[in-house]
């Protein structure tokens, strides 16, 4: 008997270990939105309208592969700068799945094909980060 009910409890406490019971406290499984930073200092040589003019083509790109809610936003610092990065260039995407079809597509592909040359200034000396959203019922929300 007493064999038959560690048996019974060791199946139970093997199948509690394998079913996982989100709490309340833990974020749902949902899409979240994804963000991508550079910060970065404009390289010798190159211009605000040569990398806005590059972003600019590759937002077409992503909004003809059919989603104009994604793409590059290019930032400046203005007022008194705390840090030692004078801009930003961000990535905004709805979800990782759009962020992956977005950049398999033929378009941005070829968009950043053309523009590539563009960049590599650009990475070799800025921070790279990419985050998710939490929600919090903030602004747009």
């Amino acid at each position: 008997m007493i064999t038959r009910v560690a048996t019974l409890c060791a199946c139970l406490l093997a199948i509690v270990a394998f079913v996982h019971v989100p709490s309340s406290s833990e974020s749902p499984a949902i899409a979240s939105a994804l963000k991508s930073h550079h910060l970065f200092n404009l390289p010798e040589g190159m211009t605000e309208a040569v990398l806005a003019g590059a972003l600019q083509e590759i937002n077409h790109a992503i909004a003809e592969s059919g989603h104009p809610d994604a793409g590059y936003r290019l930032w400046k610092v203005t007022g008194e700068q705390s840090g030692e990065y004078s801009y930003l260039y961000e990535g905004v995407w709805p979800d990782q799945a759009t962020y992956d079809a977005i950049h398999e597509s033929e378009s941005w592909n070829q968009a950043v094909e053309r523009h590539g040359s563009t960049f590599v200034p650009v990475f070799e000396s800025h921070v790279y980060n990419r985050f998710i959203e939490i929600p919090t019922d903030g602004p747009g929300t």
